[in-house]
């Protein structure tokens, strides 16, 4: 099951945006308000959901200017991929957050809407103006 966020104009270039997106140490800028303990590092991000338990992703991927996927790192409910495409809009950029996931009927049916919201909520924050 692929959830996709639109495509959000952003106020970066390609380029900004890659570099913000590559680093995980910046996920802290577009994850939700629900998440805490949060740790990061270059290539690793972890934190808990209020309510959900501890999530942990690792940067599997990186293509200059375009891409950076991620998988998650021990257990999980389910097998996904994070992905974040990035596409030139002129000066600026734009964003799409997927999830690819696993998902059995039944996991379907409860995650997709929170699945969505949530690539929609970080879509949605990486759009809004620079500091």
């Amino acid at each position: 099951m692929i959830i996709k966020s639109d495509y959000k104009k952003t106020p970066y270039s390609e380029i900004e945006l890659f570099n913000i997106c590559k680093d995980l140490n910046n996920a802290i800028k577009y994850l939700p308000s629900e998440v805490e303990n949060i740790n990061t590092d270059f290539d690793n991000l972890s934190f808990t959901v209020k309510g959900m338990g501890n999530i942990a992703l690792r940067i599997s991927n990186r293509v200059e200017n375009n891409l950076v996927q991620m998988i998650p790192e021990g257990k999980t409910p389910f097998p996904f991929t994070l992905n974040i495409h990035i596409r030139p809009d002129g000066n600026t950029s734009e964003c799409q957050f997927e999830i690819d996931a696993t998902l059995n009927p039944l996991m379907q049916m409860m995650a997709s809407r929170p699945l969505q919201n949530l690539v929609n909520m970080m879509a949605e924050k990486i759009s809004e103006k620079k500091d």
